[in-house]
């Protein structure tokens, strides 16, 4: 470190111009004591710091923070067992593309490693989005910080930043979903609905309906039908500004809620990237939100006839009909 190089040199300059004006033994001994500290320093350290260097150390963060609270960024052992660092310097890049965030953070430790080590931030969760961690190179020092061996690291991760849940000012209706009435289900097989009509070539045995065939005369076919849903689309309206971002967030991740609670069916539409992903519970809330904060995700074809919309606007929720 710059700090302690100009610090050794300046006590070297004192011990130098000390033996010069001061012509005795002791001064030339506390010369060569301060020449040997570093070298000294050096060949204790080496052995932990190339150990270090070479397979002790790997990085990670957690997968999933909320919105208000912090990040855990750290290092650990790769083996587990424990690892003697004189002292360790990992330098971290962050960015939150979504919230358009991005800064620095600093890992510092010296001493035995033997559980992870973590640096908690709170300004990475300060907004919602996909937050990006990566750090290339690291640096373990020895115990006078002036030599060092570099760590090569190459680790990427990334904190996904989930909102606060808040109630919205109107709470969509999970009755919207209603049937409005029954398809031949694709591809057949097991469903709860059926659709009599009569025996085709080709149809399967299986499906005939042999008690209404014996009276009514005729083969009679038990068709597996599908439900045609009133499809309700919760569609947050994104804005450029990373505080209404989080507050319409708050309210979309609690609408969801809701209708995961109520059974209701339902889809998440990002009308940036004109990306729908299907919502039956929260694991796919959270897979939303991943396509959101990265401006990605495979489009999945909706059809909008007979749907109600349910619009979060910054400061209002609006329903319309399609």
């Amino acid at each position: 470190m710059l700090k302690n190089i100009l610090i050794y040199l300046l006590i070297f300059a004192a011990a130098f111009a000390f033996s010069v004006f001061y012509y005795a033994w002791f001064s030339w001994f506390l010369l060569i004591v301060i020449i040997c500290i570093p070298l000294v320093s050096l060949a204790i350290s080496l052995p932990f710091m190339i150990y270090a260097a070479v397979k002790g150390i790997s990085c990670f963060c957690d997968e999933t923070a909320e919105n208000f609270g912090s990040v855990n960024i750290g290092i650990k052992t790769k083996n587990g067992k424990r690892l003697f660092c004189p002292f360790l310097k990992v330098k971290f890049k962050t960015s939150n593309s979504f919230a358009g965030k991005s800064k620095s953070a600093l890992l510092k430790y010296g001493g035995v490693i033997n559980k992870p080590v973590v640096i908690r931030s709170d300004t990475l969760a300060q907004h919602c989005g996909l937050v990006n961690i990566k750090a290339n190179y690291g640096r373990v020092y020895d115990f006078t910080g002036i030599f060092f061996l570099p760590i090569r690291l190459k680790f990427s991760g990334s904190t996904v930043i989930m909102p606060i849940p808040e109630a919205p000012y109107l709470q969509p209706d999970s009755q919207s979903t209603v049937i409005l009435g029954y398809k031949p289900k694709s591809g057949g097989g097991f469903s709860d609905y059926y659709e009599l009509r009569p025996y085709q070539s080709g149809d399967s045995l299986k499906n005939i309906h042999w008690k209404l065939s014996s009276k009514y005369d005729d083969l009679i076919v038990k068709e597996p039908s599908e439900a045609i849903y009133k499809r309700l689309i919760i569609k947050p309206e994104i804005t450029d500004n990373p505080e209404i971002n989080d507050f319409i967030l708050a309210r979309f991740i609690y609408v969801c809620s809701c209708l995961i609670k109520n059974e209701a069916v339902f889809y998440a539409f990002n009308s940036r990237s004109g990306a729908a992903v299907k919502i039956e519970n929260e694991s796919d809330v959270r897979r939303f939100l991943v396509f959101l904060y990265s401006k990605s995700g495979a489009k999945q074809e909706i059809c909008l006839d007979n749907a109600a919309v349910y619009n979060i606007l910054p400061d209002s929720e609006e329903v319309s009909e399609l």
